[in-house]
């Protein structure tokens, strides 16, 4: 461990075998040689008790790096705490030692000298106990129990040894002592990651942060990110994984000296001071580099304390940049700067802006109206999420809060709160009245595996008395699914009940032709982005990929809705191609619930009343 604690313990056990081999030569002088062999005797006693000493010094020492906040010992008061030390050796070296036997034949030593080292090995184990209780908040409890009890063992058996004379106890005390810290704290393969050899786990990765930044000087954290696909891997693709971070680790410390941590499961960081060790490790990680596998690998460089002096926030970077910045865009070598913290900042405010509004079901749903080319009308709409700022009238993009709230664990609960507030408004506008026939309501990834979706969908649609088949659900692909059996289930129960279901965003993404082969969809929704370069007026070979894609579609027996209409000519041409559903920006924006009536009533003309069945039949 690269742990100034650590150290201090290993010199505690040195010291602590150098006392007991002290004490056997003693034992070895006083009982196999005579007293004429004085000067030896007085010799082999100064260096048993001044080694006795400094290993009560050192666990002082030791007890006092774990309850400072920044786990370092400044060279002040590690020499202020040496002093009764440093008073017994000098009076062990020039005081009054006497000697006797006990009745039983056992040597032991007495008089003024010896009697003042045991009050300074008292003074050692007493203060360090009471320091340990009176500041017990600032250490852990898995910490603070062993270190009481060892220097309760050791105190209880040092007063054995200074009532009973004859008897040396102190070396069974220092022992005892070093078993209960290292079985329970100091053991270092607590510290290694089980799965990837040569790597230390994150606790011991902050453990070593916090005493990087007590120090004040400037040092940089390295970061290996791998990353595939997606965050969904099989067994074979981790085991991949631990392989390429052992080697990594191997090579970082054969060639660098750089110990590796995990601060993550696809990220290692190293820790150096070097500016010249940073360029070295990043020409062996980029040659390293092997296109062979499934991942990709990304290098990151963050300067401490040029771009955070706060460990904290230190964490909340490193985090980001592995979990976050690294999936939205592909960097080989990053240097992390005042850009990547801003985004950092922007990010955590959006999800602070999220669990709140997910605490006081603030979110907003637009509605934005869908064209059916069949008849000319509006039957349907799709109901969108929207997320206002605190105090103001913006709104967040579902692009920048969506891919948080599902990073968060809380999409499930906006979804849930989104279709409630869908099937109040149903209800409460009497939208079978203006015509409609069908609500799209989307539904992530995360909710299509959770096994009681069908329940609670089921539930809030008999609470507001809405048909199943008024709602179209939209599997959105922007959370992996990795769970089919539980998904086709939840659609099974939900199609049961007369629900029908469409893949949003075909053509990009997560969306393709193999989820297609996964699931009976009723509709395919072609993304913008993928209707726009098809339609691209300088590009005239992609018009190709449209027709393929509308005919395949077609002769699936699906039917097709293309997002992203904003002009004329885009609707007629995909009208002349076979589209059956329109929606964009030509038509509407995506408009409040106020404003979707007042479209509606606008639209009222269009509507032929005396058809029932659903606009999709």
């Amino acid at each position: 461990m690269q742990l100034s604690s650590a150290r201090i313990f290993v010199i505690f056990v040195v010291m602590a075998y150098i006392n007991i081999v002290g004490e056997i030569l003693e034992c070895l002088v006083f009982v196999y040689l005579d007293s004429t062999f004085l000067t030896l005797r007085r010799a082999t006693q100064n260096f048993y008790v001044s080694t006795l000493l400094v290993a009560a010094y050192l666990m002082a020492v030791y007890a006092y790096s774990k309850l400072t906040l920044n786990r370092l010992i400044s060279k002040r008061i590690a020499c202020l705490m040496a002093i009764p030390m440093v008073s017994g050796v000098v009076l062990m070296l020039f005081g009054n030692v006497r000697y006797a036997r006990t009745p039983d034949g056992m040597y032991y030593n007495y008089g003024p000298a010896i009697n003042h080292c045991y009050f300074m090995g008292f003074l050692y184990i007493f203060a360090t106990l009471i320091g340990i209780i009176i500041y017990r908040g600032r250490i852990k409890k898995e910490e603070f129990r062993p270190i009481v009890t060892g220097l309760l063992v050791w105190a209880a058996l040092s007063l054995f040894q200074f009532f009973n004379h004859g008897i040396q106890v102190s070396s069974i005390a220092m022992m005892l002592m070093s078993l209960i810290l290292f079985l329970s704290m100091e053991n270092p393969r607590e510290y290694y990651e089980k799965s990837i050899q040569n790597v230390l786990n994150r606790d011991a990765f902050i453990m070593m942060l916090v005493e990087k930044f007590s120090t004040g000087k400037s040092f940089f954290i390295l970061s290996v990110i791998l990353t595939g696909k997606s965050n969904v891997l099989t067994w074979a693709d981790r085991q991949e994984l631990r392989n390429i971070q052992s080697e990594i680790a191997r090579l970082a410390q054969s060639y660098v000296g750089t110990v590796a941590y995990t601060s993550g499961w696809n990220t290692l960081d190293f820790v150096v001071s070097d500016p010249r060790k940073v360029e070295a490790f990043m020409n062996l990680v980029n040659s390293f580099k092997d296109t062979g596998n499934m991942f990709k690998t990304t290098f990151s460089v963050l300067e401490v304390p040029k771009y955070t002096n706060n460990i904290d926030e230190a964490i909340q970077i490193l985090d980001y940049v592995s979990n976050d910045y690294v999936f939205s865009q592909y960097i080989p070598n990053l240097v992390i700067d005042d850009s990547v913290v801003d985004k950092m900042i922007f990010r955590n405010s959006i999800e602070d802006i999220v669990r709140q509004a997910v605490k006081l079901k603030a979110f907003d749903v637009y509605y934005q109206p869908i064209l059916c080319v069949a008849d000319g009308t509006f039957s349907s709409a799709e109901a969108l999420v929207r997320l206002r700022r605190p105090q103001t009238e913006n709104y967040i993009s579902p692009e920048d809060f969506i891919p948080i709230a599902e990073k968060c664990g809380l999409i499930q609960e906006i979804d849930d709160l989104v279709f409630e507030k869908v099937c109040s408004f149903i209800s409460r506008a009497n939208l079978p009245s203006y015509g409609i026939k069908v609500v799209e309501v989307n539904l992530s990834g995360n909710e299509v595996v959770d096994a009681q979706t069908h329940d609670r969908l089921r539930h809030k649609m008999e609470k507001y008395h809405i048909p199943p088949n008024f709602i179209n659900f939209e599997i959105t692909e922007t959370s992996y699914i990795n769970n089919d059996e539980v998904f086709k289930e939840n659609v099974r129960k939900l199609k049961d009940l007369g629900s029908t279901f469409s893949m949003d965003d075909f053509g990009s993404g997560y969306s393709n032709l193999l989820e297609i082969l996964k699931m009976d969809y009723f509709l395919v929704k072609m993304d913008k982005e993928f209707v726009w370069n098809c339609l691209d007026p300088d590009k005239p070979e992609n018009m190709r990929m449209l027709d393929y894609t509308i005919n395949f579609l077609k002769d699936f027996g699906l039917h097709i809705l293309a997002e992203g209409v904003e002009t004329l000519d885009q609707a007629k041409l995909l009208i002349d191609k076979g589209v059956e559903y329109l929606q964009g920006f030509y038509y509407s924006r995506p408009i409040s619930e106020e404003a979707y009536l007042e479209f509606l009533k606008d639209q009222k003309g269009l509507f032929d009343n005396g058809k029932k069945e659903n606009s999709y039949e």
